[in-house]
């Protein structure tokens, strides 16, 4: 691999297979073992439903689209829906998108899929299966490109499992002794974040696992195929995708000390690419609340990385 040096301005284009660093009158090679596999196209995914979960759409969905947008620099930006949000910032929004409506699919492989949850899980898939691209959850805000991550087949980032704590003098009694085991780690792979070129060996054989989707809304098996499915298949097929540190994705996380270090203290997490900002655990006291005053003069985590995007 070598550079030419050379006094006159150059500029840079990217194929699939290169990137190519010339000038007028003469071309300086710089080339990228890796070709780029992974198209840097965005998808988002709204209003499955018509009452949008009870979350219209927000400044904070708004910021989610703008980072990533700004940040990463898209061929497109597609968002995907069944019913059209509404209000101040979807206008706002609009311009940076290609608006693709959809059906929320109703079932799979004939298992019904009760929660709009699902259902969007399951569109999530099928977009990147045949367009390839990134797709974000729109409870996020970018930090930085996701541009370095394309040469990569599939990447998904892992999560953790949150800090078990007891809860009183019993269970603290229980813990001292052993009784009870403190179940930190990962607790599998988190479908918020995907990166997949088209028609990805890993996500269609994910895709095929939803022969056994049993879950029927929030009961023991809600993430089963969000999260625990992927990581099971990562361990079997570990060539066929790129699994991420869960500092680069999901974190920090969502009990009470994770939503305090991004919506109250101002903390620095370097290896982060974006932030899940954990929508479900948020909504009420953090996210709902956001105000464009807010973000530019209280100083959080969150309001620090936000305001540059406003």
């Amino acid at each position: 691999m070598s550079v030419r040096k050379c006094r006159r301005r150059w500029r840079l284009k990217q194929s699939n297979h290169c990137a190519l660093l010339f000038r007028t009158n003469r071309i300086v090679f710089y080339y990228i073992n890796t070709p780029i596999l992974i198209p840097n196209k965005l998808h988002f995914i709204f209003g499955m439903a018509s009452d949008f979960g009870g979350k219209p759409f927000s400044l904070s969905h708004y910021l989610a689209i703008q980072s990533a947008v700004t940040l990463n620099q898209p061929e497109v930006a597609f968002f995907h829906y069944q019913y059209e949000p509404v209000g101040e910032w979807w206008e706002k929004a609009k311009p940076l998108l290609a608006l693709n409506k959809v059906d929320a699919p109703k079932e799979i492989m004939g298992n019904k899929l009760y929660h709009v949850a699902h259902q969007a899980d399951v569109v999530r898939l099928q977009m990147l299966k045949e367009h390839g691209g990134i797709y974000l959850d729109l409870d996020t805000i970018s930090v930085r490109p996701l541009t370095p991550l394309l040469q990569n087949k599939f990447v998904v980032g892992k999560e953790l499992k949150v800090k078990w704590t007891p809860k009183n003098w019993r269970q603290r009694l229980k813990y001292k002794f052993g009784l009870i085991k403190n179940n930190d780690g990962e607790t599998g792979l988190c479908n918020a974040v995907l990166l997949s070129e088209k028609n990805s060996a890993f996500l269609n054989i994910w895709m095929e696992e939803y022969k056994y989707f049993r879950s029927k809304g929030r009961d023991k098996y809600w993430n089963e195929h969000s999260v625990q499915v992927p990581e099971r298949l990562a361990k079997e097929y570990p060539e066929l995708l790129t699994q991420i540190s869960p500092y680069a994705f999901h974190y920090p996380l969502y009990n009470d000390e994770g939503l305090k270090m991004m919506f109250e203290e101002v903390n620095d997490f370097p290896e982060a690419y974006l932030h899940h900002l954990w929508e479900s655990f948020s909504w009420n006291k953090y996210l709902s609340q956001l105000t464009p005053d807010k973000i530019k003069t209280e100083e959080t985590t969150y309001n620090q990385i936000a305001r540059k995007f406003l």
